[in-house]
């Protein structure tokens, strides 16, 4: 008994730190709408469209060198944005859902992690149009590029993780009582939208309406319900060890 005492009294007091939660709680909720809703305005106005011949891709693109650019740069910010979205948004549901919260967040991140890694096509035709290639010439690089086996693989990973990820992620959001479940169904339908819209019936206006329109729309109700919550619902409060004073 005295031992455990003696441990006890070495250890130093728990004390408040600094209590962040309020800002990373507004800065999620910014970060939760803003990364869909960036990706959402690039494919309203991008000049050409996923179905596309590759030679048609390029010369729509060369035609619209100026919306070009300000896909290539936006995506500067929209793409990590997007990024820590995904981790804000499965975040919010960790407490209520925390396996498929993890399962959504993790395939969602790994999935447009690898999106990024494969042929970005837009930045491919700015620099070379813009470095004074032809137009056959840049046609036949981005072919060689998009059917190459890395390619492939990680168009695969990217299409399924994005897809399963934003699924599992609605259905943690709603049974962790974030969302109320037609807020979630919207969620987890929006990306299989897209997909359609971008594949299977190629339609700009059902992919800013019920794909990416959806995700964003979805995306502001969790970002209100993120701000409604009390900070203690949000995260535990900071703390850290006194120093002890030395005798």
């Amino acid at each position: 008994m005295t031992r455990m005492n003696d441990v006890r009294s070495e250890t130093p007091p728990l004390v408040a730190g600094r209590d962040m939660r309020t800002f990373w709680r507004v800065t999620a909720a910014a970060v939760i709408t803003l990364g869909p809703f960036g990706i959402l305005m690039i494919r309203a106005i991008m000049p050409y469209w996923t179905t596309d011949s590759p030679d048609a891709i390029v010369s729509q693109s060369l035609a619209n060198q100026g919306t070009l650019d300000l896909m290539v740069w936006s995506g500067i910010v929209f793409a990590p944005m997007l990024l820590l979205s995904v981790l804000a948004i499965s975040y919010v549901a960790r407490r209520g859902s925390p396996l498929l919260a993890m399962l959504g967040g993790g395939l969602g991140f790994v999935g447009w992690s690898m999106g990024a890694t494969t042929v970005n096509m837009d930045y491919l035709v700015s620099q070379l149009g813009a470095s004074g290639f032809d137009h056959q010439s840049i046609t036949d690089i981005g072919d060689a590029l998009q059917n190459s086996t890395f390619a492939a693989v990680g168009g695969i990973i990217w299409l399924i993780g994005h897809i399963v990820g934003m699924i599992l992620t609605g259905i943690a959001l709603g049974r962790a009582k974030i969302l109320n479940w037609w807020v979630a169904g919207a969620l987890m339908v929006s990306q299989p939208f897209h997909f359609i819209a971008a594949v299977v019936v190629p339609s700009r206006l059902l992919d800013v309406t019920m794909g990416w329109g959806l995700t964003t729309v979805a995306s502001v109700f969790v970002s209100i319900a993120l701000l409604k919550m009390s900070n203690d619902e949000w995260d535990l409060g900071p703390f850290h060890h006194q120093k002890a004073l030395h005798q």
